[in-house]
């Protein structure tokens, strides 16, 4: 099946690509982006709300070809089809959105020369992939389209259940899974730190477990926290603080797992085995290799029923910066 479905995308992109040769096939929005969509014969207008469920590719054509982004195999792109108005073009292919049924295709073009003279693209801040005269290709195919955003939710919540259920048995088959475990649980012995075993995998040292609310499911937890790297204990993130929803996948997942150990006003350190932290995917321009391990020192500052409305919400889900030696 997975054969097939790159087959499938070869076929599409191959496809798009010959169409971008004659711009002629293309429609122009009013900020000048050209796009093609190819029709799947669905009747079902968007309406304000709507969500789309896509696979995309992002391709940079031109000096050197490369592939920036492709959810196929991969967690699906979700977005919402805004209603740009003609007076606020964008020179986005979210402009065009709003036109897609479930089942269509879309190709659109962005070029370079285009973005750095609409004052899209700054061309001292141009990352060093792009060149002048190349073209960003972005395709797209609609897998589904929610008319309201907490459908979506439930929808990309089993999406990242399912991906995180696949990668965990073909980590279990091929042993791997065991061998990054291992990897923690020497480091805990050689560093003589006693812990506990969470359900998931992670590992936790409880300074202080405690003893306000418990962290459970549902839950509204504010954390204080800093980032260190397993192998040689280095800081990629911190000191800071966030606030995420249990059980929402609003945080990795080690790391929440870690977090159920404690109440309000707890303290320790969670220690996170590569499948249970960014995974073979770490997000775009963070320092982390892949299944790399981790460890939080952590500080559960406020368990509550709602979202506190004065937090500054930053998530260990994308830290940014470069990890550094204490």
């Amino acid at each position: 099946m997975k054969r097939l479905r790159t087959v499938g995308l070869f076929l599409f992109t191959a496809v798009a690509f010959t169409a971008c040769k004659n711009n002629t096939e293309f429609k122009t929005t009013h900020s000048g982006l050209k796009y093609k969509i190819f029709g799947s014969g669905g009747k079902d207008s968007l309406s304000e709300g709507s969500v789309l469920k896509m696979n995309m590719t992002v391709k940079v054509s031109g000096h050197k070809d490369t592939v920036l982004a492709d959810t196929y195999g991969k967690l699906p792109f979700f977005t919402g089809a805004r209603p740009y108005p003609p007076d606020q073009p964008i020179y986005d292919p979210a402009e065009v959105f709003k036109f897609l049924k479930k089942g269509d295709s879309l190709v659109a073009i962005v070029y370079i020369d285009s973005a750095i003279k609409k004052g899209m693209l700054p061309e001292a801040q141009m990352p060093p992939y792009f060149k002048k005269g190349d073209q960003i290709i972005y395709t797209y195919k609609v897998l589904d389209v929610f008319s309201a955003d907490s459908v979506a939710r439930k929808d990309y919540q089993a999406e990242i259940e399912k991906l995180q259920k696949n990668e965990e048995l073909a980590l279990e088959k091929s042993g791997e899974k065991a061998k990054q475990i291992a990897e923690v649980e020497n480091y805990l012995k050689n560093k003589n730190i006693s812990t506990v075993k969470t359900p998931l995998g992670a590992f936790v040292k409880v300074d202080d477990p405690g003893t306000g609310a418990p962290v459970a499911d549902k839950k509204f937890v504010s954390v204080k926290y800093t980032g260190k790297k397993v192998l040689n204990d280095s800081t990629f993130e911190g000191p800071n603080s966030f606030t995420t929803q249990i059980g929402v996948n609003g945080a990795i997942r080690g790391f929440e797992d870690g977090l159920r150990q404690f109440k309000q006003g707890g303290r320790g350190v969670i220690y996170i085995p590569g499948f249970l932290a960014y995974g073979k995917t770490p997000p775009p321009g963070a320092p982390f290799k892949e299944f790399e391990p981790l460890y939080f020192e952590v500080e559960v500052t406020e368990v509550g029923d709602t979202m506190p409305q004065t937090k500054i919400i930053t998530q260990p889900q994308a830290p940014a910066g470069k990890g550094k030696k204490k």
